[in-house]
């Protein structure tokens, strides 16, 4: 059973953060890592702000700038929207190895990321396609890139009485291909040990024009590996040219030894999981 707690249920996003103000409730997403935390006693809050009466939230639009996205979109869709998978199929990969099925159709991409821990399956093939977030209080509205929401750990610069309201996510390159790797104990519903996502663009010559590459529980949050994109771009694709990068990427990444793996498990990770993620990007844009 669950402990007593308050529910509030707001039907418009002002009502929401309102209420957030004046009670320090928490807000309620897809529930699930709110509830299995107060299942296990680690989470007790008073108040819970349930957004599911929020509409708006739900909403999806594909224009000729990107793509946006209410918070409350769950994983589901994603995994199962085929010009997701076909143009930003980092984030189709990330979605789809989230739990399980009954956890993609319940769960947020918004709760996922605002739990803001280092693991989340979303946050990495979000960040290289340098997705910005919208952020709604009572009376306005702020931008934030991605890249600059994660503080540490389970922090974000979400503030009290704010809530996240929408995500957009850039028209990605013609001549572009984007992975997502997860690599985990074991083939089932598992959190990442460490997670890859690249985003690789040529020009018509077949050099690197753009590439991005973000790392998950690399580090205290999702990190971009900013010197190895630079080492990258410019470059023509090789082997050795991977190769080389994934090493930058390895000492650019941060990880921490837990009782789940080690940090120089984890580095040695980075190298090979770039190396891989790179040349799958590759082989990606080459069959296009």
């Amino acid at each position: 059973m669950l402990p007593a707690f308050n529910l509030l249920e707001p039907s418009t996003i002002t009502e929401a953060c309102q209420m957030a103000l004046d009670t320090g409730g928490t807000f309620l997403a897809g529930g699930t890592d709110v509830f299995v935390a107060m299942h296990a006693g680690t989470f007790l809050p008073e108040t819970l702000i349930s957004l599911s009466s929020i509409d708006e939230l739900r909403e999806v639009r594909f224009d000729d700038d990107g793509l946006v996205f209410g918070s409350l979109v769950n994983h589901r869709f994603f995994e199962l929207n085929t010009f997701v998978r076909d143009r930003y199929t980092a984030i189709y990969e990330g979605c789809a190895n989230v739990g399980s099925p009954q956890i993609r159709n319940r769960g947020t991409v918004g709760g996922n990321l605002c739990n803001g821990l280092p693991s989340v399956d979303s946050a990495g093939p979000l960040l290289v396609f340098d997705a910005v977030l919208t952020i709604a209080g009572v009376d306005y509205e702020r931008s934030v890139p991605l890249n600059d929401f994660y503080l540490g750990p389970k922090r974000t610069v979400l503030q009290r009485g704010e809530l996240l309201k929408s995500i957009f996510v850039p028209k990605p390159a013609d001549n572009s291909t984007s992975c997502y790797i997860k690599y985990t104990r074991r083939n089932a519903m598992d959190l990442a040990l460490l997670g890859v996502s690249v985003y690789l663009a040529l020009d018509t010559l077949g050099v690197i024009a753009d590439t991005r590459i973000a790392l998950t529980t690399a580090g205290p949050t999702p990190i971009r590996a900013s010197k190895a994109e630079m080492y990258l771009v410019g470059e023509k694709p090789s082997e050795a040219l991977f190769a080389r990068a994934s090493l930058t990427a390895e000492s650019e990444a941060l990880p921490r030894t837990s009782w789940r793996a080690s940090k120089e498990f984890r580095l040695k990770l980075v190298e090979v999981l770039t190396k891989r993620a790179l040349d799958r990007a590759y082989q990606r844009a080459v069959k296009k």
